[in-house]
């Protein structure tokens, strides 16, 4: 009788948590894909170039993408963030201060929809970055590739979100800083 009543209470307990809405969505336990795209007026001709591309890769405690976008970034994701620490060796950069005509586009798609993402407080002031949200299904592509068959076309089936940086982020401050960028999910 006592295991009864407690499989029932689990059962109650359980419903009335669905009821008001308090359980968790199921959060992502793998980066099906990670993709980098670069556009400058000069290096690209104002076109985007995908610079990397990596995935699925599982989410553990450890740097998920170390040494992403040609040993730029090392990508470090938890089941709710992503962290992007600068670990590029500046004087092989071509680019380190972001004009108007410079953005660094990355896309991350997860084994599970994400459906809200912002910056962290924790996050470098010398980044000029923006988040939005990939709806499911969107299909995107560059005007080519950085390394030879490497792909230009990619489908986020469940959707995913895009960090973008822009015009104004300096990566020889964020370089002096031991900076990062951090985006909540």
């Amino acid at each position: 009788m006592i295991k009864s009543k407690s499989i029932l209470c689990a059962a109650l307990f359980t419903g009335a948590a669905i009821a008001s809405g308090t359980v968790a969505a199921e959060t992502p336990a793998t980066v099906s894909q990670a993709v980098n795209f670069f556009e400058n007026g000069k290096a690209t001709g104002g076109v985007p170039f995908t610079v990397d591309a990596k995935g699925p890769v599982e989410i553990t405690d450890e740097v998920e993408l170390p040494g992403f976008a040609f040993h730029v970034y090392d990508l470090d994701f938890t089941t709710d963030s992503v962290t992007m620490t600068l670990v590029a060796n500046l004087e092989k950069l071509q680019i380190t201060l972001y004009d108007d005509s410079t953005f660094d586009r990355y896309y991350f798609a997860f084994d599970q929809e994400v459906t809200s993402a912002e910056l962290s407080d924790n996050t470098d002031e010398n980044f000029a970055a923006t988040v939005e949200m990939v709806s499911p299904g969107t299909n995107i592509s560059s005007k080519g590739a950085f390394v030879d068959g490497l792909a230009t076309d990619y489908t986020f089936e469940n959707g995913g979100i895009l960090i973008t940086i822009g015009e104004g982020t300096d990566l020889t401050k964020i370089s002096e800083n031991g900076g990062s960028l951090t985006v909540k999910f």
